[in-house]
C-alpha cells in the first residue's frame, strides 16, 4: 500500500512540476527556454529540494571533464584511492595537479570532496585490513588524517564484494571509522549494490548510502526497476534517508541481435553520434536513461524521501542543453519551488 502511495505522488508531482514550467514543444525537458544548464547562473551545490547530487569522477577523467559542470553537485568522489594490506593507504594517483583540480571545485561552488577508496578483490588489501582489529584502527586513523591534511571533506568506500564470511569484519572497519571521522567532523559514505547487501549495523555506520542501481540484465536501470531496487534495499536495513539513488551515465547493450550487454557507450558518446531527443532511452540496441527519465528518477527519490541521487560517472556527461547533470539541477529547482 504505501509503495503504491509513494507512486502516485510521484506521478502527481510530475504534473504539477509540468504545469509550472516553460516546457516548449519537449515534453518533461524542464530548462526553461533560454537557459544553458550546463553553465547555470548560480551555485545549485545545496540540497534543492532536500535532494543531494554525488558525482563519481575517475582520476583518469579530469583531464576533460568540465569544472563548471561540478556546480550541479553536493559532493564530488575522486575515484580512487587503494588501501593497502598494512594498513596503510596508495595515493599515488592523487597527483598535484588533481589536488590543484579537486581543490578549486571545492572553493569555487562549494562541493564536498570525498576520496573514493576501493578493492575489486574479494581476498584483497581491504579484507586483510577489516579482518585485523589492529589494522582497522591503523587504517582508520591513517585516512583519518590525511583527509584532514589534505582538507578533503571525507571518504567513499566501495568493496566489490566481501562474502558472507566478511560482513562482520566489513562492519567493524566501518565502524571504526565512523569513530575516527566523527572525531573530525568528516562524512562516510560506502556503495552497495542491492544483490550485495551489507549487514544493517553497517548502514548504521556511514552517513550515506550508494545504491549502485544500475546494470541489471536486459534494460538496465529502468524507472520500474529502480523502484523495486529501492524497496529491496530498504527492507535491508537502509533508512531511505540515507540512501542516494544511483543513475547511470552510459548505456549498454540489450537486445539479442545488437550490441552485447557487456559493450556500453557513455551518454556524450551516444548524444554525440545519435542527436537523442529528451524522451529517449533507447538507440541502435542500447539502452540508457535520458533525460525524461532521469527527471523522474530524481522526482521518485524525492517523493520516497531518499537522500538523493548518485551517478556513475560525470565524466560521462555532456555540458551543452543535453546535460543529464543540469536536468537534475533543474528538476531540483522544480520540486524546491513546489516546497
Amino acid at each position: 500500500m504505501q509503495k503504491n502511495v509513494v507512486r502516485a505522488l510521484s506521478a502527481l508531482v510530475v504534473s504539477i512540476v509540468l504545469s509550472g514550467c516553460s516546457l516548449g514543444n519537449l515534453g518533461f525537458y524542464l530548462y526553461p527556454q533560454g537557459s544553458t544548464p550546463g553553465i547555470s547562473e548560480d551555485s545549485t551545490t545545496s540540497p534543492l529540494a532536500g535532494l543531494e547530487v554525488v558525482g563519481y569522477l575517475p582520476a583518469g577523467k579530469i583531464g576533460s571533464f568540465n569544472p563548471s559542470q561540478a556546480r550541479h553537485l553536493t559532493d564530488l568522489v575522486y575515484f580512487t584511492l587503494s588501501p593497502l594490506s598494512n594498513g596503510t593507504l596508495s595515493h599515488a594517483v592523487l597527483t598535484d595537479n588533481h589536488r590543484d583540480f579537486l581543490k578549486k571545485i571545492k572553493k569555487e561552488f562549494g562541493t564536498r570532496i570525498l576520496m573514493g577508496v576501493t578493492d575489486h578483490k574479494q581476498r584483497g588489501a581491504l579484507s586483510a585490513i577489516a579482518s585485523d582489529p589492529a589494522l582497522r584502527a591503523k587504517f582508520a586513523n591513517n585516512l583519518a588524517t590525511f583527509l584532514v591534511i589534505e582538507g578533503f571533506d571525507g571518504a567513499d568506500f566501495d568493496w566489490e564484494y566481501p562474502s558472507a564470511d566478511q560482513q562482520g569484519a566489513y562492519t567493524a572497519l566501518l565502524q571504526g571509522l565512523r569513530r575516527q571521522f566523527s572525531l573530525r567532523g568528516l562524512k562516510l559514505t560506502v556503495a552497495v549494490s542491492p544483490s550485495r547487501p551489507l549487514q544493517p549495523e553497517a548502514y548504521a555506520a556511514v552517513d550515506r548510502v550508494h545504491g549502485m542501481l544500475y546494470d541489471d540484465a536486459g534494460r538496465h536501470s529502468t524507472l520500474e526497476k529502480v523502484e523495486n531496487l529501492v524497496d529491496s534495499m530498504v527492507d535491508q536495513g537502509v533508512a531511505p534517508s540515507k540512501l542516494l539513488l544511483g543513475i547511470p551515465f552510459y548505456g549498454r547493450g540489450y537486445t539479442s541481435r545488437g550490441p552485447a550487454w557487456s559493450s556500453a557507450l557513455s551518454y556524450k558518446t551516444l548524444q554525440k553520434r545519435y542527436q537523442l531527443s529528451p524522451a529517449q532511452d533507447t538507440v541502435s540496441g542500447y539502452y540508457f536513461n535520458g533525460i525524461e527519465t532521469v527527471q523522474r528518477k530524481v522526482q521518485f527519490a524525492k517523493n520516497a524521501g531518499l537522500s538523493g541521487v548518485m551517478i556513475w560517472e560525470i565524466g560521462q556527461d555532456t555540458t551543452d542543453d543535453s546535460s543529464l547533470l543540469g536536468a537534475i539541477t533543474q528538476t531540483r529547482k522544480a520540486l524546491a519551488r513546489l516546497n
